[in-house]
């Protein structure tokens, strides 16, 4: 069986026998404005489009890797006899095999960092505003330079947009994060926060099923997991709920960011009713001073909590921010002022008061 990829400044076409008889990549093709050409088992990505989907890349690599195999005629003949249903294949397809496998090394460096393990956890604590024990943490990305040095979550994200790479980084971190916190041993109390992109899942069932089984792995509870959007802006909201829908039906709780930073997360607050909220870091810093901004951060915990959420004040790195979201009645905390990002995971509650963050040791 043949496989093969062509690629020009314009597009990428991948000529497969076979590939008519997966509607769920026919299906994936109309959604994506793919060109399907059946008679010739081929399927033609512009590149305009391939933006919209940044993983087409890599599921053409992988699809040649897999169909150029001789196994892979006896592999489908094995799935035919037991059973399986294309949906299932396609899910193979798409989502088995090392993430290395399914990205091009010669570009920028992230896809070298994900194939050496590069990409690390860190972990910044969040705490009860009340008791200031220690609630859970939230995973924050970062990458390893060849020279040991540290390079930027931001970085990253650019990289991987330049890449077309969204879609394998926001998968390949999501499972580090869940692993890793396993690994290390999180508190079996505490919760996990988890940063998702939702523009680079196209369809939850078949994109999160290997996050769900890496949580199961890493032996966590799926209550204690908590997936946050963020980029949420310019998503459709349609398919935001069947994210969330997703998640919760899998036992996970989700969160929304940047709350009161515009219009838009306002809306969603209400239009999707996270289990969790988090106050901007700017509203939460102009607070101090600003009487309208205490107040919109006032109204935000009393729509959060009366609608059964919980509400975070994040970015707090003065004295002053905690006791004016303490005063408001936010339910946790996390900034600066009560630790920063690190790779091991801070395993106690906070028994002095913290100080203020111009008065503390960097990081």
């Amino acid at each position: 069986m043949h496989c093969e990829c062509r690629t020009d400044e314009r597009s990428l076409v991948v000529l497969a026998p076979g590939l008519d008889q997966y509607p769920e990549l026919r299906a994936m093709a109309n959604e994506h404005e793919w060109t399907v050409h059946p008679a010739l088992g081929a399927v033609r990505v512009e590149v305009g489009s391939a933006t919209r989907w940044s993983g087409i890349a890599q599921v053409a690599n992988f699809l040649r890797t897999v169909l150029d195999a001789a196994r892979f005629g006896a592999l489908r003949a094995a799935w035919i006899r037991a059973g399986v249903s294309i949906e299932e294949q396609m899910v193979t397809l798409l989502h088995s095999g090392p993430l290395s496998a399914m990205v091009e090394v010669d570009s920028s460096p992230l896809p070298a960092m994900m194939r050496d393990n590069r990409i690390e956890s860190w972990f910044q604590p969040i705490f009860w505003a009340g008791t200031l024990e220690l609630w859970g943490y939230e995973a924050l990305m970062r990458g390893r330079a060849e020279d040991g040095s540290l390079v930027p979550p931001f970085t990253l994200l650019e990289w991987a947009k330049q890449e077309h790479l969204t879609f394998m980084l926001d998968r390949h971190t999501r499972e580090l994060h869940l692993g890793n916190a396993g690994r290390a041993g999180i508190p079996s109390h505490c919760h996990l926060l988890v940063n998702f992109l939702p523009t680079a899942i196209y369809k939850p069932e078949f994109c999160l099923r290997t996050t769900v089984r890496a949580a199961a792995l890493a032996g966590l509870e799926p209550d204690h997991v908590v997936f946050e959007m963020v980029e949420t802006e310019q998503v459709d909201r349609e398919h935001l709920r069947n994210l969330l829908a997703y998640y919760r039906a899998t036992g996970f709780k989700v969160a929304l960011d940047d709350v009161g930073s515009g219009y838009s997360g306002l809306a969603m607050m209400a239009d999707l009713n996270p289990d969790l909220i988090k106050i901007d870091r700017e509203l939460v810093s102009r607070a101090v001073d600003s009487p309208f901004h205490r107040e919109v951060c006032a109204s935000l915990v009393k729509l959060g909590q009366d609608n059964g959420q919980m509400v975070l004040a994040e970015g707090v790195e003065r004295e002053e921010e905690w006791h004016v979201m303490s005063g408001l009645g936010v339910n946790l905390l996390q900034g600066y002022l009560f630790g920063r990002p690190q790779p091991e995971l801070v395993t106690h509650s906070l028994v002095q008061p913290p100080r203020d963050i111009a008065l503390a040791t960097p990081a």
